[in-house]
């Protein structure tokens, strides 16, 4: 007689989940090797054991053409104070008279005769500080650097209104002998667009372009305001709490479609102190308008704002070079 065996399939089946398991891992740890998660450590600071050196000088030059062989237009210089946790970024006007090399000039001529290391080193020599690097956006390069960090709020103060004026065929009724006549006229008549509308707008990169480089018709301090303010909202709103990854992203791409002689081992330098600020600080950028005279066509920057522009980069008079 046949004698039938107690079925053990209970082992089998522990059997098989222990190889599924083994399996798995054996699965996760090859693909871990072939694709290993990024290291955010290596970038990213906490308050409560880090400090940004005071010696750290990141002032730079930034610049603003059309076209990317023009020379550029618009000028900021942006200054970081690592003791207070603040980007300044001072708007300054083209025709703003340094000198370099010998030479005296507006920012713009320097630039024609110099490329981008005049009016860089001419700011720093005017200033009595050391502008260690420059970066010339133009249009194209512009647009994409904002659209990559989002789009950007920016506080219209007031609607900026387009006037223009056309010729207009009109129908009227005017009295011949005691008649009703319908005659044609041609008649000038103004019209109003608002380009701009009062009150914080959303605005991507190539509307923002448009914006900061628009004629506004109200005085240079106007149009500096408007550049200096967006700088602010941008790094405000835009870059604080950013990522050290989408942080390296903007550098890379500043780096590569831009005219600059910041290479990608100068942000690796910098790359904790910067994610420090825009990590830790609620509004880490202001800007401040400059104020001179105008003179011979020149911007003579006034002595008393030399001073003030010095204070809030956090230099002490202006004579010696930080390190």
């Amino acid at each position: 007689m046949a004698v039938r065996r107690k079925s053990n399939w209970y082992i089998y089946l522990i059997a098989l989940i222990i190889s599924f398991v083994g399996l798995g891992l054996f699965v996760s740890s090859i693909w871990s090797s072939i694709f290993p998660e990024e290291d955010d450590s290596a970038y990213t600071v906490s308050r409560s054991d880090y400090r940004p050196s005071a010696d750290i000088n990141l002032t730079s030059l930034l610049m603003l053409s059309d076209m990317k062989a023009a020379a550029p237009k618009y000028y900021m210089l942006m200054n970081y104070q690592p003791r207070n946790e603040v980007i300044v970024f001072i708007p300054l006007q083209e025709n703003m008279k340094v000198t370099y090399n010998g030479a005296a000039g507006s920012l713009y001529e320097m630039y024609e005769n110099f490329g981008a290391e005049g009016p860089t080193k001419g700011i720093g020599e005017l200033l009595g500080v050391e502008c260690v690097h420059y970066v010339k956006f133009d249009r194209l390069s512009f647009i994409d650097f904002v659209d990559m960090g989002g789009s950007v709020y920016v506080n219209v103060p007031s609607d900026i209104v387009e006037r223009e004026t056309r010729s207009v065929v009109k129908k009227e009724l005017i009295d011949v002998d005691g008649e009703q006549q319908e005659v044609t006229r041609t008649v000038a008549e103004t019209f109003e667009n608002v380009i701009y509308k009062e009150g914080t707008q959303y605005m991507d990169g190539e509307t923002l372009y448009g914006y900061i480089t628009y004629d506004f018709k109200r005085g240079t301090d106007y149009s500096l305001a408007v550049q200096g303010s967006m700088a602010m909202s941008m790094v405000n709103k835009n870059f604080r709490g950013i990522s050290s990854t989408q942080m390296q992203s903007l550098a890379e791409s500043i780096i590569r479609s831009t005219e600059t002689d910041i290479v990608l081992d100068d942000y690796t330098k910098i790359q904790a102190v910067m994610n420090y600020t825009t990590s830790n600080s609620i509004n880490p950028c202001e800007y401040y308008i400059p104020y001179g005279e105008q003179e011979g066509g020149y911007f003579i920057l006034s002595d008393n704002c030399k001073t003030t522009m010095l204070g809030r980069m956090g230099v002490k008079g202006g004579t010696e070079k930080q390190p």
